[in-house]
């Protein structure tokens, strides 16, 4: 199973920013997939495909995630991607994110089962999560977190216009060495990239 993390390289956390909030590429779904708000029956397949991606070690840490970080926000803002059969193929939402010591908004919890890859629901996803910001009213600024093993993600978000963020050490970052560790990620993550586009 394909789940897009490559633990060949060190694990080390990145964080990606955009300024120009409203420029970005619009992509639709395909064929044979909607867009979903919350409906309770999600729940429970959130935390299959969160596992079955890898984003977490276990379902029951999906399902405990669920639970306690969507308690009480406005899952209005979450999106589901359901097939013809109203099975959830992807997902992501966007977030209140505090990493920099404010209340910033940023894309979290994307992910596309590896069932439905390779057919452009991650690109619709993060497309109507930044439609969704703006129709919010939020301006200027956007960001996300990721890792080294998702760089073929990082490549994705590139697309949108995200850039590696390479400033000073976000106050909520835990990082021992922040400078060295980013410049450590993104020589890896470019070096994999090139890699992996030829």
């Amino acid at each position: 199973m394909d789940t897009g993390l490559d633990r060949s390289i060190p694990h080390i956390g990145v964080l990606m920013d955009k300024t120009d909030t409203a420029e970005y590429p619009r992509h639709t779904l395909p064929a044979g997939y909607a867009f979903s708000h919350y409906k309770p029956d999600l729940e429970a397949q959130w935390a299959a495909l969160h596992f079955e991606v890898g984003q977490t070690d276990s379902l029951e840490e999906a399902e405990a995630i669920f639970k306690n970080d969507f308690a009480g926000r406005d899952i209005g803002r979450m999106l589901f991607v359901l097939d013809q059969n109203n099975e959830l193929a992807g997902t992501g939402c966007l977030w209140d994110g505090n990493h920099f010591g404010t209340t910033l908004q940023r894309l979290h919890w994307i992910a596309v089962s590896p069932r439905h890859q390779g057919r452009g629901i991650a690109k619709a996803v993060v497309s109507k999560l930044l439609d969704v910001y703006n129709e919010l009213g939020y301006a200027d600024y956007i960001y996300l977190t990721s890792q080294t093993w998702s760089y073929r993600a990082l490549r994705l978000y590139m697309g949108f216009g995200f850039r590696p963020y390479m400033g000073e050490k976000p106050p909520n970052w835990h990082a021992v060495d922040f400078t060295q560790e980013k410049i450590e990620a993104w020589r890896r993550i470019y070096g994999k990239l090139n890699e992996y586009e030829n």
